[in-house]
């Protein structure tokens, strides 16, 4: 039996952000072999559960090119986000992505059986309100299966109280804050060709939201999504692409209101992203990426995290095709 403890601070290397103090993934638990059990603030199953599988995003799950721009997202202008907060209470908040680390939660990780492993998150409800009508609470879960080069992975996610529908149905009034629902499975496979290595990854998505007693516009939004992958290792170079996709969504009107026809057309968005990186070493590489979401006329789809504030977000304008271009260097210790 042992102690387990991390303090992740953001420090930005510019000087232009300062954040608390363990304000990212950051706890305290025991491990042994019966897995590792914790409380603190850390990402969900959900967000992780794919983080160092062959069914991980060839990118690595950051940053304008990351997959959470489609994957995780309803639209809407969504972004990557804290869950666990006051903020989640107040009527006007909302947390409707799935890219989330959880505040105030206690996680369960397994240890591996014959290739299946599980890891399982609830972040509590010490933010009910007052009366203790709206307790938002987040339950998220994982199963892994990895044998050779072989990766199967199944995510699901569920928050009550989190208001995720505001984000879709901006106009709507009710009372209660909606059910939210995210299913996902993933595959990839990392193929041996000599002295390279080919790898290739699928991934399905499900988003539900609900909300029973919407006086306006949406009571319920179902979105599907795919995600295709590659990334090609030969040397000390690499080659990565992805392809996604959000397809059209189901929805159901609130009592009273009448949707307009072709509510639903025109909301989906593809991402693809393509990028480059060299190995100096183990632990050190230099990447080129270029990425571009295209929306559909009455979608919008966003940059999950990073980006000009002026153009991601809420400041995304409907329809419209955000790319971007960079140069990086990652340094692992």
């Amino acid at each position: 039996l042992k102690a387990v403890y991390q303090c992740e601070t953001q420090a930005s290397i510019e000087g232009e952000d300062t954040r608390a103090i363990c304000g990212r993934n950051s706890r305290v638990g025991l491990s042994g072999d019966f897995g590792t059990l914790f409380y603190g603030n850390w990402d969900t199953p959900y967000k992780a559960g794919t983080y160092g599988t062959n069914a991980d995003d060839p990118f690595g799950n950051t940053d304008v090119f990351g997959f959470q721009g489609l994957m995780g997202s309803p639209g809407y202008g969504v972004r990557s986000t804290a869950m666990g907060t006051a903020a989640v209470t107040a009527t006007a908040g909302h947390n409707a992505g799935f890219d989330a680390r959880a505040g105030n939660s206690v996680a369960y990780w397994s240890p591996k059986f014959s290739g299946v492993s599980g890891k399982v998150q609830v972040s509590v409800d010490e933010f009910a309100n007052a009366s203790g009508s709206i307790r938002p609470i987040l339950a998220s879960g994982v199963l892994n299966f990895d044998m050779g080069g072989l990766s199967v992975v199944g995510q699901v996610e569920y928050h009550e109280d989190y208001f995720g529908m505001r984000a879709i149905n901006a106009a709507n009034a009710g009372t209660t804050a909606s059910k939210d629902m995210a299913f996902r499975l993933s595959a990839g496979y990392a193929l041996p060709l000599g002295d390279s290595t080919l790898t290739v990854l699928g991934m399905f998505e499900q988003l539900s939201y609900g909300q029973d007693d919407a006086i306006a516009g949406f009571k319920s939004y179902s979105r599907p999504a795919y995600l295709l992958g590659a990334k090609y290792r030969m040397g000390d170079h690499e080659l990565r692409a992805r392809y996604s996709g959000a397809m059209k969504p189901s929805i159901k009107a609130a009592t009273g209101t009448t949707l307009a026809a072709g509510a639903e057309d025109q909301l989906g968005a593809q991402n693809l992203a393509l990028g480059y990186a060299y190995h100096f070493a183990k632990t050190t590489q230099v990447f080129l990426y270029y990425t571009q979401i295209m929306n559909e006329d009455a979608a919008k789809y966003t940059f999950g995290v990073s980006g000009a504030a002026t153009v991601v977000g809420a400041n995304t304008p409907v329809g419209s095709d955000p790319s971007a271009f960079g140069l990086g260097i990652r340094q692992a210790f």
